[in-house]
């Protein structure tokens, strides 16, 4: 017997208590950063998911670390766990330009850069100056005018002094708008929808002509129709409001993650002609959802640590699911399985609310998918579960007794008594760090973006999220 060269296990417990299965650091961080709002969470609390991404980052290759920055941001749209990415890259990584291109790459805001310098508490190493040095070409008086960031703890002005901008590679508006920050009389042409609301008198009459003239962009646009209705405003600047809500190439332009839509709809008190335009939109935001061949099992977690917005988004994305694929079968489950009918003609939005009331908020018995296939005679071509991956199934868990017939081993008896080899796409809401799957078709997903129904039919080809992260090019 071997007493020191021993076995390595990639088995663990949950954070729910039940058994699961490590994920390796790379996988582990993907899922982590792209299931980050910084917000604490039904397991974890946000300082704790900050310290696993700074120890993550440590365990993975600078070159990875730097792409999924850029992804995070550029595809995924979010803000905050990026500039976590790039300042932790910056503390661990020398000797070439990898720092300097994925800031440059990475950086979408000016607000972007001041972030980076506040979290990195103006300790800036050489290429970190590079890559914001290389950034602030990118942006235009106005841009550096509305995130000059004043009151906050790093303004731009403080950017502009620690990393010395290179004047001579600027045009000649950015030469006198940089001039103008440095000596305090950088102002914004024009106002921002912001600062007329805050200095407005007549409410109606301003958010009127913010309509009219096209001063609001889709998200503003989106979190404040119902400012537009409290303020009364004229039932033809609604329409308009309207139309430009429901307009194709405007909503694909926005980038709106799903639940944004959500939050609108319930904002709208009741307003149906506001509702259904919302209604609409979400239709078109999710209308390019893979329509996959075969059949199709779309299984959705309603546990108790689903709860608020992970249920939020894995309602849109069972909805848009289930209905984008003709004659796919939807449940929800926790520790028991409810068969979800519905008709194809209704509008996601819808779907969703319904799941979402729906939602018992039991334990997670992510076994019970498998049963359920095997228990109604299918031999689906894929299964999709949208859940947290806290599944209790095969422990003693939460509940005190023990249950057994984990996930993979209903998986494999699924498999071996139907005669089937089914694609299982685990998309994880959360991001805690485990799974309950190990096979080559079993495919684990994460985040909330609209992005990820793309990956969908992609990975039916026998790639990864890792995979793509590192194929991504930082020029």
């Amino acid at each position: 017997m071997s007493r020191f060269n021993t076995k390595v296990s990639n088995t663990t417990v949950n954070l729910a208590g039940g058994k699961a299965i490590k994920m390796g650091a790379e996988q582990e961080l993907l899922h982590t950063v792209l299931t980050t709002f910084l917000e604490d969470k039904y397991y974890e609390s946000d300082d704790k998911r900050l310290e696993r991404i700074k120890s993550l980052v440590a365990k993975c290759e600078p070159e990875y670390v730097a792409k999924l920055a850029y992804v995070a941001r550029k595809e995924f749209n979010l803000r905050s766990v990026p500039v976590v990415l790039l300042g932790e890259l910056s503390k661990i990584h020398r000797g070439d330009d990898l720092v300097r291109k994925a800031i440059e790459n990475t950086v979408t805001r000016v607000d972007d850069l001041t972030e980076l310098v506040a979290y990195l508490d103006c300790k800036l190493p050489k290429q970190v100056k590079r890559g914001i040095r290389r950034a602030l070409y990118k942006f235009s008086g106005y841009q550096l005018a509305k995130y000059r960031g004043e009151g906050r703890s790093v303004k731009l002005v403080d950017v502009f002094n620690l990393v010395h901008p290179k004047p001579q590679f600027a045009t000649e508006a950015q030469q006198k708008a940089w001039k103008d920050l440095i000596n305090g009389k950088l102002k914004i042409t024009g106002q921002t929808w912001e600062a007329v609301i805050s200095a407005s008198k007549d409410k109606k009459r301003d958010w009127e002509r913010l309509v009219t003239e096209n001063k609001l962009g889709y998200m503003a646009l989106l979190r404040n129709l119902n400012n537009l209705i409290k303020n009364n405003v004229d039932e033809d600047i609604l329409e308009k409001a309207l139309a430009k809500l429901t307009d194709k190439e405007e909503v694909k332009k926005s980038k709106q993650l799903p639940f944004r839509f959500i939050t609108a709809y319930d904002n709208v008190e009741g307003n149906r002609k506001v509702a259904d335009a919302i209604s609409v939109a979400m239709d078109y935001a999710v209308g390019n959802a893979p329509a996959l061949s075969g059949k199709t099992l779309v299984a959705i977690d309603c546990s108790g640590s689903m709860e608020g917005r992970p249920m939020e988004i894995a309602s849109i994305f069972g909805a848009t699911l289930a209905k984008a694929n003709t004659g796919a079968d939807l449940i929800l489950y926790d520790d028991e399985v409810y068969e979800f009918n519905f008709s194809s003609r209704t509008p996601v939005i819808d779907l969703a609310k319904r799941i979402q009331k729906e939602a018992r908020g039991g334990g997670t018995d992510t076994s019970l998918v498998f049963k359920y296939a095997e228990k109604v005679g299918k031999k689906y071509d894929r299964i999709i579960i949208i859940s947290d991956n806290e599944s209790w199934q095969d422990s003693y868990g939460c509940w005190g007794y023990y249950v057994g017939g984990g996930s993979q081993e209903q998986y494999n008896k699924y498999k071996e008594n139907m005669n089937v080899d089914p694609f299982v796409y685990a998309i994880d809401v959360q991001g805690y760090g485990t799974k309950d799957l190990s096979s080559p078709k079993c495919i684990h997903l994460a985040g909330w973006s609209d992005r990820l129904l793309d990956f969908i039919g992609i990975y039916e080809k026998g790639s990864s999220m890792v995979d793509y992260i590192k194929s991504v090019t930082l020029e």
